[in-house]
């Protein structure tokens, strides 16, 4: 009896379980915040790639938007009769992310594989392009040719086990071309 007494109040080993607890903690909060740098990295690196095709699509209607006239007037329309008619198109993003971005094509959503597991799953995107006015009353605040747009982007999460739901971000993008004088 008076053994168990004394290894009981032996306090030489009092602080291993404290000490487990904080290595665990830390441990939960460094992958937390490895997992929050991941998902702002994948995050990031969409939004730079489906802008980059935004801007490509602009880009593209360079040769409708300034063919020759006046700065004032450089919107995309081309001459038609005795009217003026909007000519811009909105190309194809989804191929050039296919391209970049190295998507695949899956139940009407564009997903990329890292091994076997889904990086990410991107959807629902729109764009729509913004025409310069003909002949602007004020000079002063006219709107540029651009591409505006939305695509959804899902990112399931690699931390807690899978238990707990993917991220989903709806990212508002805008693009435009701006002419070298």
């Amino acid at each position: 009896m008076i053994k168990t007494k004394k290894i009981l109040r032996h306090t030489s080993g009092n602080s291993a379980p404290l000490t487990l607890a904080i290595v665990l903690v830390v441990i939960i909060l460094s992958c937390t915040v490895f997992e929050y740098m991941r998902l702002m990295v994948i995050a990031s690196g969409v939004r730079d790639a489906v802008q980059s095709a935004m801007i490509d699509v602009a880009t593209e209607n360079w040769d409708d938007a300034y063919n020759g006239l006046r700065e004032g007037y450089s919107g995309g329309y081309t001459l038609s009769g005795t009217d003026w008619v909007v000519k811009l198109d909105i190309g194809d993003v989804y191929s050039r992310l296919e391209s970049t971005l190295g998507v695949k094509t899956e139940s009407g959503k564009f997903v990329k594989y890292t091994g076997p597991d889904v990086e990410y799953t991107l959807s629902d995107l729109t764009v729509s392009m913004q025409n310069a006015p003909l002949a602007p009353t004020n000079t002063g605040d006219i709107s540029q040719l651009s591409a505006t747009g939305t695509v959804d982007v899902e990112v399931p999460l690699s931390f807690g086990w899978r238990h707990l739901p993917p991220l989903k971000i709806t990212m508002k993008l805008k693009g435009g071309f701006t002419p070298k004088f």
